[in-house]
């Protein structure tokens, strides 16, 4: 319960990315939960129908053309991006970097 209410301010963010990103496709914050989520060293998000079409490298991978894609609905977008964050045990502290520092920027601009 803690960990949901430390990090509402990081889903309100997304939440606004997510909805506000009509026009643009893959926002860095979209991209950054992303390669997190995925140790991923390249992600790529761009519109496609109805939704996204989302092309991952693994940085694990030996081969440099390894990637995999996959389609996510535009309504699905921000509930998959916070499970993203939710599902991630290891990355607390990085979201939690994250959203403080998105949330000092967004004070100075």
């Amino acid at each position: 319960m803690e960990e949901q209410t430390t990090l509402e301010p990081l889903y309100e963010l997304l939440r606004r990315d997510t909805s506000s990103s009509v026009n643009e496709a893959g926002s860095s914050l979209q991209r950054a939960i992303l390669k997190k989520f995925f140790r991923a060293s390249r992600v790529n998000i761009k519109k496609a129908n109805s939704g996204y079409k989302i092309k991952i490298w693994p940085m694990l991978s030996t081969k440099k053309t390894a990637s995999f894609i996959f389609r996510i609905p535009q309504s699905q977008m921000h509930s998959f991006l916070q499970s993203c964050i939710k599902n991630d045990t290891k990355g607390r502290g990085f979201y939690t970097g994250m959203m403080q520092y998105l949330m000092l920027n967004k004070s100075q601009s």
